[in-house]
């Protein structure tokens, strides 16, 4: 091990109280089951830890980018040149029958079944979604014509500059599968939800039938992927079309490059059927944009993001 890796893992385990690992495979942290090693690798536990290795990162300095479940994510077959560090803070505070505080680690499946124990409605459209509220928050995640945008009503953020702030909903400047933490490095800490009361018998039925219309067009499971893959295009006027639509016409369904593969059940999920590279997914992804683009002369954008090696977030 060079020296200078000595002195990196040393001083970060001084800074951070854990110590950090080291040659990861990235496969391991992603649905997609895609990706190399990546240099470094920290779990934050706590929402100090996370601040703490952010900080440390900056500080020496390391690239660096933060995870949640690994969802909506495709890392390169390279890995990554720095420090990932995976959000696995959680916690959910009930404030008051309005409004529920919540970790940014926290996985959404918690977040549902914990409003539903509590009898607490307005987020049962998350229902299915996977991934964590920091990772659903920073691309706007959304289903049923919801987003999570639309239920924020403030949050705690830490800014470049090593700064604790709390902002309110306008902050993150929502928009469709977007928010402003796309194009600025402040990390989400927590957030605070609105929700109402809701019986118990009202909240399982609605959860029932979001599963049951989940469970007929999404993969299982078991079947590698990271969601779906491209955002549904806007026109002119405003109207949104589903990107799987325009998919399907192009034979979307038929396509394949080396072990990745469209899902049969639905056109918009890009599948790992085994041994799929990042370049397999990518090459992909580019011939069905360009078969779109033809057809229909519609540009179709990703919404699961693609990790270069050697990006660097400082």
């Amino acid at each position: 091990m060079p020296s200078g890796d000595l002195d990196l893992s040393s001083s970060f385990l001084e800074a951070v109280r854990k110590p950090l690992q080291e040659s990861v495979s990235l496969k391991d942290y992603s649905h997609f089951k895609i990706g190399g090693k990546a240099d470094y690798f920290f779990s934050a536990s706590t929402s100090e830890e996370l601040i703490n290795s952010v900080s440390f990162a900056r500080q020496w300095p390391l690239p660096f980018y933060i995870i949640g479940g690994g969802f909506n994510l495709l890392f390169d077959d390279e890995g990554f040149r720095g420090l990932i560090i995976q959000n696995c803070a959680e916690g959910i505070e009930l404030k008051n029958e309005k409004e529920i505080e919540v970790a940014s680690g926290t996985s959404l499946s918690t977040l549902v079944r914990y409003c539903s124990l509590e009898e607490l409605g307005g987020l049962e459209f998350l229902a299915g979604i996977p991934g964590t509220v920091g990772g659903a928050v920073c691309g706007n995640a959304g289903a049923f014509s919801r987003d999570i945008g639309s239920c924020v009503i403030s949050a705690r953020i830490l800014k470049a500059s090593g700064e604790v702030i709390e902002v309110d909903q306008a902050y993150f400047k929502f928009d469709y599968r977007w928010s402003i933490l796309k194009v600025q490095p402040d990390i989400i800490l927590q957030v605070n939800l609105g929700v109402y009361k809701t019986a118990r018998y009202t909240l399982e039925i609605i959860l029932e039938d979001i599963l049951e219309k989940r469970e007929q067009k999404h993969p299982p499971w078991e079947i590698a992927c990271a969601g779906s893959y491209f955002k549904n295009p806007t026109l002119e006027t405003g109207e949104k079309i589903p990107a799987a639509s325009l998919l399907d016409q192009v034979g979307a369904k038929d396509m394949s490059v080396g072990g990745a593969s469209v899902y049969a059940q639905h056109a918009n999920f890009i599948i790992n059927r085994g041994g799929a590279t990042s370049q397999d997914v990518r090459a992909l992804a580019s011939d069905l944009k360009k078969k779109v683009k033809e057809k229909f002369n519609i540009d179709l954008m990703e919404e699961v993001i693609y990790l270069p090696a050697g990006i660097p977030k400082l």
